[in-house]
């Protein structure tokens, strides 16, 4: 049987204009998704394992995986330390 294409962002764009509580998740979902993947990229581009990162935060190494991998969502704190560790910083940037 042969896949059935599917146009997820049409499905996405179609259930938000009908479900305000599914186009909230969505974009906190979404905007975490982008926050955990920028932290990814910054820490693959400086050449830092998750160990690195946690050395110089103060998490473990066990922590910056599960927060990687989106299994514990991460508090103010824990950014805070981890863009320290980055030598970044946190900005609130418009769209």
């Amino acid at each position: 049987m042969p896949f059935k294409e599917i146009d997820i962002s049409r499905i996405i764009k179609e259930k938000s204009e009908k479900d305000p509580e599914f186009k909230e998740a969505f974009r906190e979902a979404s905007a975490e998704l982008d926050l955990i993947a920028q932290i990814i990229k910054t820490r693959k581009a400086k050449g830092l394992t998750q160990k690195d990162v946690a050395d110089k935060s103060g998490l473990t190494q066990q922590m910056v995986s599960r927060i990687e991998k989106r299994e514990y969502p991460p508090n103010y704190k824990n950014l805070v330390k981890i863009a320290n560790a980055l030598d970044t910083k946190l900005e609130l940037v418009s769209k």
